[in-house]
């Protein structure tokens, strides 16, 4: 799994594609400081949260079987949120050994379990 400093990151790098303050759309619960609100919403985002999560690089053998997990995901941001306004396409890897979370979160966007 990745540290803490590193989902930290990912969550500030996904919220920089949105036009939205960050504040409006993770305001779940209240949050002590910062740090947990950017660990909350990683932690949404692999759940699925704020749309399908995809991994981009898992193997399947011929009966469809998964071989190697998944290390490599993919969100999309819909237009209407997308500080661009355009789709976007987020991208992300969780790191180290794998621990399971990249097999569950491929099957559930895989199979449209979200």
């Amino acid at each position: 799994m990745n540290t803490d400093s590193q989902k930290i990151e990912i969550a500030k790098s996904f919220e920089q594609l949105h036009k939205t303050p960050f504040s409006l759309w993770s305001i779940d619960k209240e949050y002590e400081s910062d740090i947990e609100r950017y660990l909350a919403v990683y932690e949404n985002l692999i759940m699925g949260v704020y749309g399908d999560c995809y991994g981009v690089n898992a193997e399947y053998d011929e009966e469809g079987e998964l071989i190697t997990e998944a290390t490599e995901f993919e969100v999309e941001v819909a237009r209407f949120e997308s500080s661009s306004d355009l789709s976007e396409i987020f991208s992300f890897e969780i790191t180290s050994e794998p621990t399971g979370i990249g097999k569950y979160i491929e099957e559930q966007g895989r199979d449209g379990a979200w």
